[in-house]
């Protein structure tokens, strides 16, 4: 099926995937305001071009954590792909490889670390990490925290970054996924492969799919706070970055404790409704941090231009999440079609607005220049 647009895909893949998949992925929380805000930002931020330069060469290259990327765009953590497609996760971890683009792992991976490694084994893996509860093994007499075990299993399949999401101590109010609560499961032979396998270290009874989605929800942890973060500095030696970020203050204490990028992300507006669009919370946090602190953005982004405006508030790199699932819901090589799509919009984009280079992307370009 043709798309032009990464607008369109939403529309076109509703049709072509089970109901209650497709609402467990495109839903927000109550109202969904902050959902659609995320998208209508964008429309307010206008383009300042320059005129009359050469524009015939353009490089779309940055840098993150160190890492030289072609494109300031990756994948961010995307659960159970395999609602989308049987090879699930491997399809955009193989697509992200090929374009030398990062790929955030979901905890909720339908695929295992190591399946995942082993299609893109040049490519930038992150591991997205929630943080979870306190677990106990009868076998070995003493607690076993099982988000070390999820730490030391992204260490040793040699990912390069943990992302850890911090704006779900609960899981927001989602209407449509309460509403199909006993609809939904994965597909035949699915499994969390990741989760799993943690809860096989752990010694953790599951008998059935029933129970691992059970022990999925049951693990957010509300008491999870900054000394949280700074034990996990500690226990790894993987970059940190932490995703949910969502005001300057926050953005200043990751910073102070060395954390060494942060993920502005309102979750895709599914946690806490009515809060600002990521996009207009970007300048406050870039103005406390500086412009030299690594600061990522998701949300809303569907085209080259929502790009280009990210880049030149201060963002190092733009990430997208459900465009990927619809993307691969409408065909098996949809999301490698969305990919060389967004590099085209975003090099037709620079070469209009008069850029040749991501870091010329400055506020000079827009109106209001925020």
């Amino acid at each position: 099926m043709k798309f032009v647009s990464g607008r369109e895909l939403e529309q076109l893949a509703a049709s072509r995937v089970d109901k209650a998949a497709f609402d467990y992925y495109q839903t927000g929380a109550n109202e969904e305001l902050t959902k659609q805000e995320n998208i209508n930002a964008f429309k307010r931020i206008k383009l300042h071009p320059r005129v009359l330069r050469d524009v015939s060469v353009i490089d779309t290259k940055t840098k993150i954590l160190g890492y030289t990327i072609d494109l300031p765009i990756g994948v961010a953590p995307t659960a159970m792909m395999k609602l989308a497609h049987p090879r699930g996760e491997l399809i955009p971890a193989e697509v992200c490889g090929k374009y030398n683009i990062p790929y955030t792992v979901s905890t909720l991976s339908t695929q295992s670390l190591s399946d995942i490694r082993s299609i893109n084994q040049n490519g930038i893996r992150f591991f997205q990490l929630y943080i979870q509860k306190q677990l106990y093994s009868n076998i070995f007499q003493r607690s076993k925290e099982a988000t070390l075990a999820l730490v030391r299993e992204a260490e040793e399949n040699g990912y390069h970054a943990l992302v850890i999401t911090i704006d779900t101590p609960v899981i927001g109010k989602r209407e449509a996924e309460e509403r199909n609560i006993n609809q939904f499961s994965l597909p035949s032979g699915a499994k969390l492969e990741v989760l799993e396998k943690i809860c096989k270290k752990l010694n953790i009874e599951i008998k059935n799919e029933a129970d691992l989605l059970k022990f999925r929800q049951d693990q957010k942890d509300a008491s999870t706070n900054w000394n949280t973060i700074k034990y996990l500095q500690k226990e790894t030696k993987l970059p940190i970055v932490l995703k949910g970020i969502m005001c300057a203050e926050d953005a200043l204490t990751a910073k102070r404790l060395g954390v060494n990028a942060i993920w502005v992300s309102n979750h895709g507006g599914r946690q806490l409704d009515t809060v600002r669009a990521t996009i207009d919370v970007l300048p406050e946090i870039i103005q406390a941090v500086g412009k030299d602190y690594e600061v990522y953005i998701d949300g809303g982004i569907r085209q080259g231009t929502d790009i280009i405006k990210c880049l030149a508030l201060g963002a190092r790199c733009v990430f997208i999440g459900r465009p990927v699932f619809y993307s691969i819901v409408i065909e098996e090589n949809g999301f490698e079609k969305l990919i060389a799509l967004l590099k085209a919009e975003l090099i037709k984009a620079m070469q209009l607005l008069g850029v040749t280079k991501i870091p010329e992307l400055t506020k000079d370009y827009l109106v209001p220049k925020l």
